[in-house]
């Protein structure tokens, strides 16, 4: 039996590849179990962010996300999978399957699980040095690959109506948002935590706060940050998809974790500057500008990286569900 194939040590090489995708302020939404050598992901409800992402459209990226890094500890081991999008339409929660199949798993998968630990979110400044062509091409076909469109822009109107959009989203923030905000960035209870961004993740302040950088702890006095400019133009990317259902925010956050370990290969970091998918006539602003498959899920800051501290995640046995 296939279920037999798996042993404890190669479950858990599955499941912290699967916790290792981002997700909205370290939330990690998810929870997991296995059915037999398969992985089921959910949705959990407690982690999800009702004024920020009151849809959780958001979490299901993550979700899907995290499907894709489990497959990618499948392949690591030698395993082809595929990924059954919302299995069971009687279990809402229940958002993907990730199950093995007799194919093997594609070649690039192994390469891109041991990239998978050193993808982090960049909330510093990237160096000055641009993007190489090539390299946003390769995280254009990633993108592609996954059944979405990534795209990159760098200057003209365009890039200046969306960082426009995305400066009025920031100034349009609300007390509402900060507060629920606060419990998963550098909460009190940070020390003891490992689901939340801490301090040492939050990166410096950027000077201009309109930016494209967004800075999570706005308005509040963390000790440590310190200000500091930031790239005056970052490249910023749009990941788009044909529609906008749960299946599509599923499809987007696999393509989206392809996308960020594709570019990890090649020292290329990423945060997000998603303020303006938040509001609903801002994500439509962003979308009028959509030429190919017209959806915007993410909104993405892109540059070449220096080191930058991790977020933490919570151990396997946190996150596994009874099977």
């Amino acid at each position: 039996m296939i279920s037999a194939l798996l042993t404890p040590a190669q479950r858990e090489r599955i499941l912290r590849a699967a916790t290792l995708a981002p997700s909205k302020h370290n939330t990690q939404p998810w929870w997991f179990r296995w059915d037999g050598a398969n992985l089921e992901v959910h949705l959990d409800p407690e982690r999800t962010l009702p004024v920020e992402d009151p849809d959780t459209r958001e979490a299901h990226i993550s979700c899907g996300a995290a499907a894709f890094a489990a497959r990618l500890g499948y392949a690591s081991l030698g395993f082809g999978t595929a990924a059954d999008l919302l299995p069971d339409e009687n279990a809402p929660g229940f958002l993907a399957r990730v199950r093995i199949t007799d194919a093997a798993p594609d070649p690039l998968f192994e390469t891109l699980y041991w990239s998978l630990p050193d993808r982090k979110t960049h909330r510093a400044p990237f160096l000055e040095t641009p993007i190489p062509p090539l390299f946003l091409e390769y995280m254009r076909d990633a993108a592609r690959d996954e059944g979405t469109w990534l795209r990159v822009i760098e200057r003209g109107p365009v890039y200046e109506h969306l960082l426009a959009v995305v400066r009025e989203a920031t100034e349009r923030e609300t007390d509402q948002r900060r507060e629920e905000r606060a419990k998963w960035v550098d909460p009190p209870d940070a020390v003891h935590r490992r689901d939340v961004v801490p301090a040492r993740s939050l990166g410096p302040r950027p000077e201009t706060p309109t930016g494209a950088v967004r800075d999570l702890a706005v308005g509040r006095d963390v000790s440590g940050r310190g200000t500091t400019a930031f790239e005056a133009a970052p490249a910023l990317a749009v990941l788009e998809t044909r529609g906008d259902t749960r299946t599509a925010w599923l499809t987007a956050g696999q393509a989206l974790l392809r996308v960020l370990v594709t570019g990890t290969r090649y020292g290329v970091a990423a945060s997000f500057a998603n303020q303006p998918l938040e509001i609903p006539e801002l994500r439509e602003e962003v979308a009028s500008d959509a030429k190919y498959y017209g959806t915007p899920q993410m909104v993405i800051r892109l540059g070449m990286g220096r080191d930058v501290p991790r977020t933490p995640r919570r151990p396997v046995t946190d996150v596994l569900g009874p099977e």
